[in-house]
């Protein structure tokens, strides 16, 4: 890997701690730790989905799944139903609470994306695009 290379690697990485710092910060006045956020938005946009489909979505670890799908459960932010055909899994669904709490996560979100777009031009978003896309789609034949 060249320098360039190990540059902008670095720079991701970063990005991405700078993003779980700001969320973590966001989130814990509402007992939100780990991954509790991207279980609560997968079940938002996948109703009735299962911890197995969001563990195998995000590439997650089945436990700390487990285990974050029952905080939510405990702090009333999620139902977990076994699935009758599979009585070792369970459906996932939003309480009304849970709904709220999205409310806040897309705050989150949004004031720390607010920040690292600031000054950057549309045809700069639209290379970076491009350039991501190209990672990504590596990424994931590794």
């Amino acid at each position: 890997m060249n320098t360039v290379e190990k540059t902008v690697m670095s720079s991701l990485l970063r990005i991405n701690r700078h993003h779980r710092r700001a969320l973590k910060c966001a989130l814990a006045p509402y007992g939100y730790v780990g991954v509790m956020h991207l279980i609560v938005l997968y079940i938002s946009r996948h109703p009735g989905s299962s911890q197995e489909e969001i563990t195998s979505f995000y590439a997650l670890d089945k436990a700390s799944v487990a285990r974050d799908a029952r905080r939510l459960e405990d702090l009333g932010h999620i139902e977990r139903n076994i699935i009758p055909e599979n009585r070792r899994q369970y459906k996932l669904d939003l309480t009304d609470a849970g709904r709220d709490m999205i409310r806040v996560i897309d705050q989150a979100e949004e004031q720390f994306q607010k920040g690292l777009t600031a000054n950057i031009s549309p045809e700069d978003w639209a290379q970076l695009e491009t350039l991501l896309k190209r990672l990504e789609e590596n990424a994931c034949l590794s």
